[in-house]
């Protein structure tokens, strides 16, 4: 009897991972950048695939406005929205490594929402929430925090400080 509560005990804690797993993919799946007024923003976007044949993506902001476009490996604004002019790059040496991050300068309150990297090659489509605020007061040029600090990592140092306490957990009912 006590066995086969400690197997279902296992199981139970086993299955609460894997699902807390699953959760924690479904969350990343968008992220959010923090941008502070008339400074600039790296939004990401990574395909994953190294051996891209043509090298072709397209960033839009809310699924409308066309913020960017990377076509054949170069970088064009022909059809560019005027909101946008000037202020939207990409980084060519990176596009072979499946990287086409956008960086938008001169932020203004206007920029905040959703702008989507859109890769057809691979069929790859992968959004970010900019979020606008005031550079709070005393804050100097030299002190802006990066926008590293804001994205990936920083989610990645919560997830994995939440899921410390749950594999240790795991790993002693193993025991």
């Amino acid at each position: 009897m006590i066995k086969n509560t400690y197997i279902m005990v296992r199981s139970i804690w086993a299955s609460l991972v894997c699902l807390l797993m699953v959760f924690i993919d479904e969350v990343s799946l968008q992220e959010t950048v923090e941008g502070f007024i008339g400074s600039s923003a790296v939004l990401p976007c990574h395909s994953g695939n190294k051996r891209l044949q043509a090298i072709t993506a397209h960033w839009r902001y809310k699924d409308v406005k066309n913020v960017y476009d990377i076509l054949d490996g170069k970088g064009s604004v022909k059809e560019q929205d005027s909101a946008f002019k000037s202020r939207a790059a990409t980084f060519p040496v990176e596009y072979m490594k499946g990287n086409f991050s956008l960086s938008l300068g001169n932020l203004r309150q206007t920029d905040a929402g959703t702008y989507c990297c859109f890769i057809p090659d691979v069929g790859h489509h992968q959004c970010t929430e900019l979020q606008i605020k005031e550079r709070p007061r005393g804050l100097q040029e030299q002190d802006k925090p990066s926008s590293r600090s804001n994205g990936v990592e920083a989610k990645a140092e919560k997830i994995v400080s939440l899921l410390i306490p749950f594999f240790s957990i795991t790993i002693l009912s193993c025991i």
